[in-house]
């Protein structure tokens, strides 16, 4: 009839190690453009400006206007 719960959490269990390969994945890819130096900020995330949440917002809004009913 229904799922299980066991089968609902291995499905989720999955969803998310697919979703974390497929981010590595795509770090790795966008490494390749970046040289050596750039390529260190770039996986530690030292050296980029913390926005606050409020900003980030914001800037989401302002990117999609055509999103705002």
């Amino acid at each position: 009839m229904g799922k299980t719960i066991q089968e609902i959490k291995e499905m989720q269990s999955k969803r998310i190690a697919y979703h974390t390969e497929k981010t590595k994945a795509e770090m790795q890819r966008i490494a390749t453009y970046l040289n050596e130096e750039e390529r260190e900020i770039f996986f530690s995330g030292k050296g980029f400006v913390e926005v606050p949440e409020e900003e980030r917002l914001r800037e989401r809004i302002d990117a999609y206007p055509y999103l705002i009913p």
